[in-house]
């Protein structure tokens, strides 16, 4: 009881965190502080929905921009081909992710771990070649349409309309994690043959995780339209997919708060790093092989510098203590 008791004090003390800097960010920084920042929170929501299948579930996709890129692709589709509006553009891109994140779940997991990775990174190359060849959704440009609301068009209130919708996806994913589902999750990346002995179906509950992850990234990826006032084939570029395993492992997959601290370490790193050199790629992946070196489980991990330095505090706290006592 103690240790869940912990553990929801740190992940509270955690989010409040990242709750206020992002809050303090919005109300004080200027355009390109808020730009960068947005950026940072997307892509957090992306990597989230990436780690629960990547951290809790085992499963490595390594062609997660599918979804982020087919949530922004839908979105414009239904507002610029089908009229619709913002709202019900939203829902029924977020209704249609479903059966195809099912389908391809469905057929991409009934072979091994391995080749699961390798599958989904096939499908999310021929989406991105396919869009490339049909002129009419935009082909290698894309499609801009410029379609914000008045209230909307202040970059403050759009960040914070980002924002608030970030941080309600990220609370039902956390919801998700402490949840009894998560634990079965975690079952199967431990033995998933123990479970499959004790009758569940493991294949069902990776499928779930998947269309879950792949719900979440569409949202991450409509939100990105936003931001952008337009969708291009480079939200379905390997590269997407990279950062989302990238800001897990180095933030942290263990950690429900990892991939947040990841995604913003890479997002800074990035453009940071990009104004200052062209070998900028080069440089975070010397980042992720350090991180992974010496701090196995990222940052925020059991052996990362959060962890580490929590437990230091704790053991001055008790030799305190002892001191006292004596």
């Amino acid at each position: 009881m103690n240790v869940k008791m912990n553990r929801a004090g740190k992940s509270a003390i955690l989010g409040a965190v990242f709750l206020i800097a992002f809050l303090i960010i919005g109300m004080v920084g200027d355009e390109t502080l808020i730009n960068i920042s947005s950026r940072i929170i997307i892509m957090a929501l992306y990597a989230e929905s990436f780690n629960l299948m990547f951290g809790y579930t085992g499963m490595t996709s390594i062609g997660h921009a599918l979804y982020f890129g087919f949530g922004g692709y839908s979105f414009m589709i239904f507002m610029t081909k089908l009229n619709m509006g913002i709202l019900p553009a939203a829902l029924c891109s977020c209704l249609l992710v479903i059966p195809v994140a099912l389908l391809l779940g469905t057929a991409a997991l009934k072979n091994s771990m391995l080749t699961f990775s390798f599958l989904t990174m096939g499908l999310c190359t021929t989406v991105q070649l396919v869009i490339y060849k049909t002129k009419s959704i935009g082909g290698t440009v894309g499609i801009t349409h410029y379609f914000l609301p008045d209230w909307l068009n202040n970059f403050r209130t759009l960040y914070f309309f980002i924002f608030a919708i970030v941080v309600a996806c990220i609370v039902i994913i956390y919801l998700i994690c402490i949840s009894p589902y998560a634990q079965m999750l975690q079952g199967v990346r431990e033995n998933d043959q123990r479970l499959t002995f004790l009758g569940v179906n493991v294949t069902k509950m990776r499928v779930s995780a998947f269309v879950i992850a792949a719900l979440f990234a569409n949202i991450a990826g409509i939100l990105y339209t936003f931001r952008n006032a337009g969708v291009y084939t480079t939200s379905l570029d390997g590269a997407i997919s990279m950062q989302a395993i990238m800001m897990a492992i180095v933030g942290g997959s263990s950690s429900f708060f990892g991939p947040i601290l990841g995604s913003v370490i890479i997002t800074v790193l990035q453009n940071f790093l990009s104004l200052k050199t062209q070998y900028f790629e080069f440089v975070i992946g010397i980042v992720i092989l350090l991180t992974a070196y010496f701090m196995q489980g990222g940052i925020m991990g059991r052996e990362g510098i959060v962890q580490k330095g929590i437990a230091a505090i704790r053991r001055k706290q008790a030799a305190k203590k002892e001191a006292e006592k004596e």
